[in-house]
């Protein structure tokens, strides 16, 4: 009898349990990403999300999507994807939406919920939020500056003159921020942009041969970029005749020097923004802020070919590649 009553006993607050579960009401995330899983820049954003998230408190239920909208630079599919996602917000419900870069922004957020009463946080808007024009109380995040007048500052010692190109693929993202760095520099810059290894190649000669300072983004998007990645350093090498930069860790056999940005501060900070919204706190009252956090990489290959020696406080301070 004394087991019986155990067994009943144990029932009851197991049930209890569930039942006591189940009443828990969960505040929910949605989380965009104008990318693809496997991209450096991507996964460092979207783990220190999960890693901050995870570390609340907070009842939560996290939901992402991915509009793959690097490797798929159609404005139709573009449009498509987002119109998909729109759906997918409105199911889900969310109770704070993140938004990860420009398309995931100018594709989702923009046409379908600049004026909602969901409170969205962005980043990795490239350059400034401000050429999407004057924006609701309802929008915060983080700005992604690249240090590019730093790293100028930094290589026009080593240049015979003061032009400047750049070679990126063709990513919409891509070609708002090169617009972004001729405002940063004052000066235009001589843009090339790629969509096959063979042009990435062609374009890299021609600007070997017509600037003096080469700024290098991620070209991830390309087909059979990471199949190539060894040939392709081995074709920068014998082509380089010029200082060459980057903000982006994935280039450092390529650039001679990169001041990388650091995916993982614009992930925790947006996280962290949605809690102290899932908290309480008035999202207008959170300002819009920049990134300001990189690591220094310099390729001494490239930097013995072209016979450049960094200062030491440069060198102390960096990762050395060969």
């Amino acid at each position: 009898m004394k087991k019986i009553f155990i067994i009943f006993f144990s029932l009851i607050l197991f049930f209890s349990f569930i039942k006591a579960e189940n009443l828990i009401v969960k505040k929910r995330v949605f989380y965009i990403n104008s990318y693809h899983s496997g991209l450096y820049w991507s996964d460092g954003i979207e783990k220190s999300i999960k890693d901050t998230l995870l570390k609340s408190k907070i009842p939560l239920e996290f939901k992402r999507v991915e509009m793959d909208s690097k490797r798929n630079n159609n404005e139709a599919y573009k449009i498509k994807i987002a119109q998909k996602i729109k759906n997918q917000i409105e199911n889900f419900k969310p109770d704070v939406i993140i938004a990860s870069d420009d398309n995931a922004f100018k594709y989702v957020i923009l046409p379908y919920f600049k004026n909602s009463t969901i409170p969205i946080i962005f980043c990795g808007i490239n350059g400034t939020i401000k050429k999407y024009d004057q924006l609701p109380n309802n929008i915060t995040g983080m700005e992604e500056v690249q240090l590019i007048p730093q790293l100028i500052d930094t290589l026009k010692k080593y240049a015979k003159g003061t032009r400047i190109g750049t070679l990126d693929d063709d990513s919409f993202s891509v070609k708002i921020q090169n617009q972004f760095f001729e405002k940063q520099l004052n000066q235009k810059i001589t843009k090339r942009h790629a969509t096959t290894i063979e042009e990435w190649e062609k374009n890299f000669i021609y600007l070997q041969n017509n600037v003096d300072i080469l700024l290098l983004g991620n070209s991830g998007a390309l087909v059979n970029w990471d199949k190539n990645k060894e040939k392709l350093k081995a074709f920068v090498k014998k082509e380089t005749k010029i200082p060459s930069a980057a903000w982006d860790i994935t280039l450092n056999n390529f650039a001679l020097l990169i001041f990388a940005n650091k995916p993982e501060e614009q992930g925790k900070w947006v996280a962290n923004t949605a809690l102290r919204v899932l908290k309480g706190e008035n999202i207008k009252n959170i300002p819009i802020v920049v990134n300001k956090k990189a690591n220094i990489y310099i390729n001494t290959t490239l930097a013995k070919k072209l016979n450049i020696v960094f200062p030491f406080e440069l060198i102390d301070n960096a990762v050395l590649v060969k």
